[in-house]
């Protein structure tokens, strides 16, 4: 049985955020769809094109078919997942269904709120810039020790991100973390 960290407070807010929705929204849109296709290959009135009369029910039902379990195997690999966040005296707890972590204080140096940018415009090289909290860790290992979580930059030395989903759950952590931890942000 893996050890649970999560064991905030529960009087301490509680930031969340849902992962995956709208690929799996994308998912049953393709299953639903497709699926109708699937059932109902005759609906319509025939084509007059050559290439339509050649084309038998059965195949088209088959290939309905594929593509609708494509969208269910896609719905069921994206199931949207609940992403919980907790700032408190020991460090910011994260828990995401079975899994959690906590990032305790002494392990960093510094925490900084990064704001999204769109790519520079007429630069071919330019990536976007997604919204995440970047820490600067106190030792080495710290990437390795919270994998699942955080990921390193890949040219900011000793840095590694949190990616989050959008500019406002940014804020929320960085304003929990400046309520308990000041000394920290920069």
């Amino acid at each position: 049985m893996p050890e649970q960290t999560w064991s905030p407070d529960p009087e301490t807010p509680v930031v969340e955020f849902r992962s995956g929705r709208w690929v799996f929204i994308g998912g049953l849109a393709l299953f639903v769809v497709f699926g109708l296709g699937a059932l109902f290959p005759d609906v319509g009135h025939p084509s007059a094109s050559s290439r339509a009369k050649n084309f038998t029910p059965t195949a088209a039902s088959f290939l309905f078919g594929a593509l609708a379990l494509g969208g269910l195997l896609v719905m069921i690999s994206s199931v949207p997942r609940m992403h919980r966040f907790v700032v408190d005296q020991r460090g910011l707890w994260w828990g995401a269904g079975r899994k959690s972590d906590l990032i305790a204080w002494e392990e960093l140096r510094a925490v900084r709120g990064r704001e999204p940018r769109p790519p520079v415009k007429g630069d071919p090289n330019s990536k976007p810039v997604l919204p995440a909290l970047v820490f600067t860790p106190a030792d080495g290992r710290f990437a390795t020790r919270h994998s699942a979580l955080v990921k390193p930059l890949p040219d900011a030395g000793p840095e590694v991100e949190l990616r989050l989903p959008n500019i406002g759950t940014v804020r929320q952590l960085t304003q929990e973390i400046a309520r308990v931890r000041p000394d920290l942000l920069r």
